[in-house]
């Protein structure tokens, strides 16, 4: 499937008039890209489950078929250039179906003039164009649900409830159609086992491939029996407490309760039952289908989903909401499988307002070339780019003390923001490399910005004391110059490694830790005194644009020797072949030692650019001017 889905029944005060696609002023009209899979992804609070309760309980909704649309529109303007000035173009609106009318009634008029092979060819381009999703059957599962049956305590026993009190409370809250949507939570499976086994032969058939599966993938292949069991007498009596949904082995004399069973192993029953047991061009609605699912099983219920071809022949359709990154790591790569992100627009007129975007319109191959496999660049609002591990730390040391001082919550990693690290990818080596070709810089920036239609992209970029002349220096500005409203790319001129920021308080702090751990064992003391001394002779801001190495030279030199051994390590950075120095060798450990020293904003803000970049960074999250 790949269709835009367009929800003809909008009415005012409808849900789905709080909904945006992209950054239109219109409230949602169409759903682009429909697939067979189709996962909706955003923080708690973005809309999410109210979308899919209004989709599920929509009456009229028709999908387009993207391709043969464009099929069709290109057979117009072939075929009729003598209509074309009078045929309307067809948009993907709720008004589609009155434009091909009208375009059938021009048609009707001037049909003679053409064969009858492109007579036939036009009906036939229109009874592909749209289909009718409205009458499909509707199963919705719900984050409350439970394998379990119910039970509550009444002197002098336990009582089953049954009623399903989940989908008693889903209807109170939320008002759910159940003429229109089959809900279920699982409180009723006993009920819906022992029904299913007293059905007609095709119901048997499918529940018969659902133990197949429950057997091949949880007990080594074995024929399996899940029964719903009673007491016959005790039934009859009225007691009902006796049932049980047991799963009997092939070659197992001991049967074995559902309710013993693993939580995983139960919360796969529960999805894969309903889905097996679906009506054919079924939708299936799903909330949070990772709930006690471990990665292992939520890829197994994915691979279901996708491969088994007793569901292909169902040929279902799924809306799955998500908060698992591992889940949505898997649905990257699948052609069938959309992804919709959600995220909360400013609230006009009291009324919550959402903002939707589909964050694979054609661009999987643009994440796989840049290198970006992490699923928390969909999952989160906003991205930051750093070259490596080491920048990502220092920017969160810098934003963590910036929100303690203006006493503000450090923004949610991977819901409010994620951290790419371009280093080692595509990236790096169109910006960086100095043999790359010009016509390889446009491209990438051009799916760089691409990409940030989708997610908004923060590119910090170190200059490494380039002049902005130089080859490099002309390709850094000209990533300057790619910028737009979703894409700020920050380079760092002033300074040639982001290492370069730490001030001389911040180095008097960590600096004992690139020492020789023998010395300070014993002379810690008179270690920490020369550290101040040296840091009051020797500025980091002479330093600047020079690799941190000829830094830590110097104060290695003035630091000195205890024993007739020099004190700072000098295998802490670079000692290159001609005698200079270089970078320092393990910046992931030193950008963790100035992460966990906890700096307060007044010792950071000392140095502007920190302040600047910070203030700068922290704004673009928030989405402050």
């Amino acid at each position: 499937m790949n269709h835009n889905i367009i929800f003809k029944d909008k009415k005012g005060g409808d849900d789905s008039n709080n909904y945006y696609f992209n950054d239109s002023s219109e409230t949602l009209i169409y759903l682009p890209k429909f697939n067979d899979i189709n996962i909706i992804v955003g923080a708690n609070n973005s809309g999410k489950s109210m979308f899919i309760r209004y989709f599920m309980n929509s009456d009229n909704i028709i999908g387009v078929d993207i391709d043969n649309l464009k099929k069709h529109q290109e057979f117009l303007n072939n075929s009729f250039r003598a209509l074309r000035s009078r045929f309307k173009e067809i948009k993907n609106s709720a008004d589609i179906n009155d434009t091909i009318k009208e375009n059938l009634e021009i048609f009707e008029r001037s049909k003679y003039n053409f064969s009858q092979e492109i007579q036939n060819t036009y009906i036939e381009s229109i009874s592909n164009l749209i289909k009718d999703f409205s009458k499909c059957k509707r199963y919705y599962i719900p984050t409350l649900r439970s394998a379990h049956s119910l039970f509550r305590y009444t002197n002098p026993g336990y009582q089953k409830i049954e009623n399903d009190i989940f989908l008693e409370t889903l209807n109170y809250y939320y008002k759910l159609n159940n003429k229109k949507v089959n809900i279920f939570t699982g409180i009723h499976l006993y009920k819906e086992i022992l029904n299913t086994r007293n059905s007609k032969r095709e119901i048997r058939e499918s529940f018969e491939k659902f133990e197949d599966f429950i057997g091949k993938y949880f007990f080594d292949g074995k024929k399996v029996d899940i029964v719903a069991e009673f007491n016959k007498d005790e039934s009859l009596a009225g007691n009902n407490n006796l049932e049980n949904i047991s799963v009997h082995i092939e070659g197992e004399k001991e049967t074995r309760d559902l309710f013993r069973l693993g939580d995983g192993v139960q919360a796969i029953i529960i999805l894969m039952y309903k889905i097996f047991m679906a009506e054919g061009d079924s939708f299936i609605f799903i909330d949070e289908p990772e709930l006690n699912l471990h990665p292992g099983m939520q890829r197994l219920f994915l691979e279901q989903i996708t491969n088994n071809d007793d569901l292909k022949k169902k040929n279902l359709t799924y809306i799955i909401t998500t908060h698992s990154n591992h889940f949505l790591d898997l649905t990257i790569e699948k052609e069938n499988v959309s992804i919709y992100s959600f995220s909360p627009k400013k609230i006009t007129n009291g009324e919550k307002q959402f903002i939707i975007k589909n964050v694979n319109r054609g661009d999987n191959e643009l994440l796989r070339n840049l290198g970006v496999n992490n699923s928390s660049v969909f999952m989160a609002n906003c991205s930051i780019w750093v070259e490596g591990i080491s920048d990502r730390n220092y920017i969160k040391a810098f934003l963590k003390s910036y929100c303690d001082f203006i006493k503000k919550s450090y923004p949610k990693e991977d819901i409010d923001f994620a951290f790419f690290e371009y280093a080692g990818s595509n990236i790096e080596h169109y910006i960086f490399e100095d043999e790359v070709e010009k016509e390889d810089v446009e491209i990438i920036l051009k799916d760089i910005k691409a990409l940030s239609i989708s997610n908004r992209i923060f590119l910090l970029a170190d200059s490494d004391a380039s002049k902005k002349n130089s080859k490099k220096g002309i390709r850094l500005k000209e990533l300057e110059e790619a910028k737009t409203d979703n894409f700020i790319p920050k380079v760092v001129w002033n300074i040639r490694e982001v290492e370069n920021l730490l001030t001389n308080e911040m180095w008097q702090e960590v600096l004992i830790e690139l020492c020789n751990k023998t010395l300070v064992k014993s002379n810690e003391t008179e270690i920490l005194l020369k550290i101040k001394k040296v840091l009051s002779e020797v500025n980091y801001s002479d330093f600047a644009k020079k690799y941190v190495g000829e830094f830590l030279e110097q104060i290695r030199n003035k630091m000195g020797k205890i024993s007739s051994i020099f004190i700072l390590n000098q295998s802490a950075y670079e000692v290159k072949s001609d005698g200079s120095f270089g970078t320092i060798n393990n910046k992931r450990d030193l950008s963790e030692l100035v992460f966990n020293a906890n700096f307060s904003w007044e010792i950071l803000s000392k140095n502007k650019e920190i302040e600047n970049l910070t203030i700068e960074i922290y704004n673009f999250i928030t989405q402050k001017e």
